[in-house]
């Protein structure tokens, strides 16, 4: 039943529909974009994940066990203070020498060439220099090591690691304090 106005003849009509408060586009563009923004960041985080190939050939880790069953071994090892070579642990100078001084390159280089030399000859192509460094040692020193050793005929360079299955983990947890 409508209401009666207080003018004779004319009735007040009730609207069956409240005005609605208008919705503001602003908003709405502000919410898709930011929805946008996720999605574009988790799809390039999802191409960048690694996966196997199935044309490439992955290298091989070897354990301590078979390194000492090849006699073709020759051990670098690298500490923040010198380096030694060979099973010897002839010392060679400090790490610093490796890029600084020619004279210490050039002693490492003979010392792998006459490594390289004494290993009989079906050996040849399994032998390997293993490199056991420091963590807090700088890159370009083990370079100077893998281009000396690669230089003088050696194929296989392993570098050696402490198995920690928690290596990330621990990482993190270090980095973060």
């Amino acid at each position: 039943m409508a209401r009666r106005s207080s003018k004779p003849g004319t009735r007040i009509v009730r609207n069956k529909i409240d005005n609605a408060p208008e919705l503001s586009i602003t908003s709405l563009l502000d919410v898709l974009t930011i929805i946008l923004v996720f999605l574009i960041k988790n799809v390039s985080m999802e191409a960048v994940k690694i996966s196997e190939l199935p044309d490439m050939t992955y290298p091989t880790t070897i354990t301590t066990e078979e390194l000492m069953e090849s006699a073709a071994v020759t051990p670098i090892k690298i500490y923040p203070d010198r380096v030694l070579m060979g099973n010897e642990n002839q010392r060679l100078g400090n790490p610093a020498d490796l890029t600084e001084n020619p004279q210490v390159r050039a002693d490492m280089v003979s010392y792998l060439q006459y490594e390289f030399g004494v290993i009989p000859e079906d050996k040849k192509d399994d032998a390997c220099v293993i490199v056991q460094s420091d963590a807090n040692i700088p890159c370009g020193y083990i370079t100077e090591i893998v281009g000396a050793a690669v230089g003088t005929g050696f194929a296989n360079i392993y570098f050696a690691t402490l198995e920690d299955e928690q290596w990330l983990k621990n990482h993190v947890a270090s980095a973060g304090r």
